[in-house]
């Protein structure tokens, strides 16, 4: 998408660029309501953009039907023909197109394996569950060898158990077909998990491009912390600055942290975080290692601790300053080391592993 303008349903996104590489699977994400769909079919060919390009392999296709773009759209609610049995769905595309059997065939026996959907073939979509329905989705819309998938909140109504095969199954579509995909969803743990670039989308804007643990552990705003759950967020005060290091010290209610940077610190006051699950916990009574003596180490006492399976939160506060901090601990780690609540222990935070921000 090149300076694209898109004016539509109350929406108006202005100079949006977006570059999709063969091969990559990219996703969109942002906040329900912020107008992702809408940008999606705007490229399907749905609506009309306002200004700007939609390139497809090097080819202007803004002015093209949707049928002549070789993209391939799958919608939120799928848009089965519920008259018609999974294998004349699967085929719609390729029978109005007129593609001869003996060319579609081999790709269509390869889908049916890859997707398990062969015992399915003679039965109705009111008949299949959610999860079987996806696949069949899927399916139909691969059967055309788009030039790029768009997947529109594809498991959004899917129960965790579902949502979680599906993921499975789009990774492996994604490395067995070779297909280039944008993928659009409000779910952040989807997006870190599929993508290997994500752009986050705020407000009618992209605020944010990045490989995926860049977008997760160093956001660019504060705004965009939040959003993606960051837990320890604090505003601060730039005390130092060692350029030739990349490093500088930032001082939140009376205590100084020190944090590594790769885009330029000009403001004096900025936010800085770290994620809950980068935040390490050293019992009292332990020595300090001397390979983090040079980390930020505080003393913290235990205040709360919320057990969810698979981790536990626990949250501390600093024991001269009753500022809040919070970690993120797995179960087994948990489990190993027995925690108290008021007990006093330390913390330390990786310079490297501060996120400095807007």
């Amino acid at each position: 998408m090149e300076n694209l303008d898109i004016r539509l349903k109350g929406f108006h996104f202005e100079g949006i660029n977006l570059e999709v590489r063969t091969g990559e699977y990219y996703v969109l994400l942002g906040p329900s309501g912020v107008g992702k769909t809408i940008v999606l079919e705007t490229i399907a060919g749905l609506f009309k953009q306002h200004a700007g390009k939609i390139v497809v392999d090097g080819k202007d296709v803004s002015l093209l039907p949707p049928e002549a773009r070789q993209v391939a759209f799958v919608p939120q609610d799928l848009a089965l023909f519920p008259h018609l049995t999974v294998l004349d769905n699967i085929l719609f595309g390729v029978r109005l197109r007129g593609i001869a059997q003996g060319i579609y065939q081999p790709l269509l026996d390869e889908l049916i394996k890859v997707l398990e959907i062969g015992h399915r073939l003679t039965a109705f979509p009111r008949t299949l569950s959610g999860g079987e329905k996806q696949r069949i989705a899927l399916a139909r819309a691969l059967i055309t060898r788009p030039k790029i998938l768009l997947l529109d909140e594809p498991m959004s109504s899917l129960d965790p158990p579902i949502r979680r095969q599906l993921q499975k199954i789009l990774q492996e579509i994604h490395t067995h077909f070779e297909v280039t995909i944008l993928h659009v969803t409000h779910n952040q743990e989807e997006a870190f998990i599929l993508a290997d670039v994500i752009s986050v989308m705020m407000e009618g804007a992209i605020v944010q491009t990045g490989k995926r643990n860049r977008v997760y552990f160093f956001p660019e705003t504060k705004k965009l912390a939040l959003f993606t759950g960051m837990e320890n967020i604090f505003p601060g005060t730039v005390v130092g600055m060692d350029r030739e290091r990349r490093e500088v010290r930032l001082d939140h209610a009376g205590m100084t942290f020190t944090a590594r940077y790769d885009r330029e610190v000009s403001k004096e006051h900025v936010f800085f975080g770290v994620r809950a699950e980068e935040v390490m916990i050293i019992k009292d009574y332990r020595p300090i290692p001397e390979s983090i003596q040079n980390e930020n180490i505080l003393t913290v006492a235990l205040r709360r601790v919320v057990e969810k399976g698979s981790s536990h939160t626990m949250e501390f506060d600093e024991v001269h300053r009753h500022v809040c901090f919070v970690a993120e601990v797995p179960n087994y780690v948990y489990r190993k080391i027995d925690y108290k609540i008021g007990q006093k222990m330390r913390l330390f935070i990786r310079r490297n592993n501060i996120c400095v921000m807007e």
